[in-house]
Order: C-alpha cells, then structure tokens, then sequence
C-alpha cells in the first residue's frame, strides 16, 4: 500500500510541474516595466516550429550574443509634444525601431526616427492591444492611434484557443505624405508545458503562442503609393507571473531572418558577449526555499573570484557582493530571486524563492 501512494504521490508531483496553465491580462507589461532580454544568433541553435503540442519539454541551448531592455513609458515621457497628440494616461509603449533607412528614396529629404508603438489594457473585452504609435519626422514628434487596433492578446489565453483581428494605422508626414500600416493577426495557442533557458533556468510551466502576421507598409508620396510587405510568424513562450515572454522567436520579416530572443536579466555585466560565449555553468542554492531569507550557493570549487548580483522578478538588482556565496535577502518581500554569479568568463543562475 505505501509503495502505491508513493507511484501516486510521483505521478501527482510530477503533474502538479508540468501544467496547463491560463495567461491573462495580469501576464502583460505596464507602465514603468523595465525588462531585459538577450538575443541569440539562430546559427548558433535550432528550434524547431513544430515542437507544439500538449505537455511538451521546451529546453534550448541559448547562447546570448547582445542584451538589451524594454522600458515601457507613456507618450508624454517620450517627448511632451505627444502629450497632446496622445492623451491620456492608459497607453505605455517601447522603440520598436530606431529609423527607416529608406524612407529618403521615397521622400527626399525627410527623415524618420524613434519609432514607438504604444500598448494599453483594454477591460471589456479583455484584451492587450498595440493602439497607438510615434515616430519623429524630420525632428518633429507625430503621434497618431490605430484605425483600428492591433490584438496582440484576448484574454483569458489557454491551450486550443484561436483568434485573428484586422488593424490599421495611418500616420500623417504633414507636407511629406503619409506612412500606412495594414495588417492581418491570427494567434493560435499551439502548445502547453515547461520552458527552461538561461533565465527560467528550472522548467517553467507555459503556453506556446503562434501569431502569424500579414502586413503591408506604404508610404504615399506625391499621391504615389510604395507598398512594402512585411509578412512573419512569430512564436511567443509565455509565463505566469512575468511580463516577457520567456521566449519569442520570429520568422521572415523584412529580411527574412530569424530572430531570437529570451527573457533575462537587466543588462548590467554581459552588455555583449560573442556567439561562441560558454554554456552557462549548472549551480544551487541552499535552503531553498529560504523562508529565513538567507542562503548559500553552491558554486564550482575552482571559483575563487566571483561577482553576485541578485535581482526580483521586475529584474531589480537588490543585492550586489564579491566573493561571498553567502546571501542575505532577509529585508526583502518573500517572492521568487534570479541570482546571477561571474566568475572570469563563466556564467552561472538559479532561482531562489524566499
């Protein structure tokens, strides 16, 4: 009888790791999020778009070759003038591109930069939708919203669920012409299970997003039309309790590449690294849990030196020491803690929950 509750006690521990979990509108970004991520270069692993499916074991070997970080700000953080094109305090956006280099062929002598797309919550019904967007024409800030907007997400999110919008953004170059957006999303929720990269470097129960995107870009000059098309698919590994995917990689585009990108910390150490940088090195922690708020790492014996920065789950460095494996959160708010440790050239995390 005890050998039977423990096969159901495995068989219940093992279920209770690998879960279908529901996304919604808590998992998204808000104002003031600073979040940090790496890029990958796609010639260094292979993932596989038909990895979907029920219960599945996403585990990539990711090497980072830039990091970077999403600040989410209103308009008028950007530049006051979008104060009054863009009212009101719902919308928080990111660059999304720093300039479009050829822009000059249609519209000599215009330039155009700080690209931003600007994101807010709507509640009924409840959705995550890109409704606004900026650039500076020529030096001159243009904010302008959505047609109709972008549905990123509806929530709640699970496992099977499809749902597709048409968008539309117009935004005026004033005597230059315009730039037209129109686009066509179709998400499918393709896949549930654990994902563990450098970051969620214990598997993390999660929803595989597939969004597949048809889109035209034009610019109308002198009345005339250049349309661009910029079709992609995008895969997106999402996460309870984070507002980053732990994941998203996108295909196609207006290069036709592959791009990568995980979730990760604040840049602070790596601000670039190559493509051949090593394999984050496997370390522990103990206790841990660490209720009490103190704990020891485990740290290869050859690491005689070595840099800890401790950061929570909005990538908050909270604690900073050398050559101490010995740490102390005491002050801090129970919760989850992404410790990385560098050691030379070697790299190591685990998480840690208070």
């Amino acid at each position: 009888m005890k050998r039977s509750l423990g096969i159901i006690g495995l068989t219940l521990l093992s279920y209770c790791t690998s879960a279908q979990i529901t996304i919604t509108a808590a998992d998204m970004p808000v104002a003031g999020d600073m979040l940090g991520y790496s890029n990958v270069d796609a010639a260094t692993v292979t993932i596989n778009p038909g990895d979907s499916g029920a219960n599945v074991t996403w585990n990539y070997e990711l090497f980072p070759t830039t990091q970077g970080m999403d600040v989410y700000r209103t308009p008028g953080e950007i530049n006051p003038l979008l104060s009054f094109t863009l009212p009101g305090s719902e919308l928080f956006g990111i660059k999304t591109l720093d300039s479009i280099p050829f822009i000059g062929l249609a519209t000599p002598g215009v330039s155009i930069t700080d690209i931003y797309t600007f994101y807010q919550q709507i509640t009924i019904p409840s959705c995550f939708v890109a409704s606004a967007s900026s650039l500076t024409a020529s030096g001159f800030p243009i904010g302008t919203h959505y047609t109709e907007p972008d549905v990123v997400y509806k929530f709640p999110l699970n496992y099977g669920d499809v749902d597709s919008n048409y968008y539309e953004l117009t935004i005026s170059l004033l005597t230059a012409g315009s730039l037209k957006r129109v686009g066509y999303r179709k998400n499918t929720v393709d896949g549930w299970g654990t994902i563990s990269t450098p970051y969620y470097n214990s598997p993390t129960n999660c929803l595989r997003v597939r969004s597949e995107i048809f889109e035209t870009d034009s610019i109308t000059f002198n009345g005339t039309p250049f349309g661009i098309p910029n079709n992609s698919v995008e895969y997106k590994w999402l996460v309870n309790g984070d507002h980053y995917p732990a994941l998203s990689v996108t295909t196609g585009g207006l290069l036709g590449q592959q791009t990568i990108r995980y979730r990760d910390v604040i840049p602070q150490v790596l601000a670039t690294a190559t493509a051949t940088a090593p394999k984050p090195v496997a370390i522990s922690a103990y206790p841990n849990p660490a209720p009490a708020g103190v704990f020891t790492l485990v740290l290869p014996s050859e690491w005689k030196t070595f840099h800890t920065d401790v950061y929570d789950m909005q990538s908050r460095l909270v604690v900073s020491q050398n050559n101490d494996a010995v740490i102390n959160i005491q002050s801090l708010p129970a919760g989850n803690y992404l410790v990385r440790v560098v050691s030379g050239d070697k790299m190591a995390f685990v998480n840690v929950v208070k």
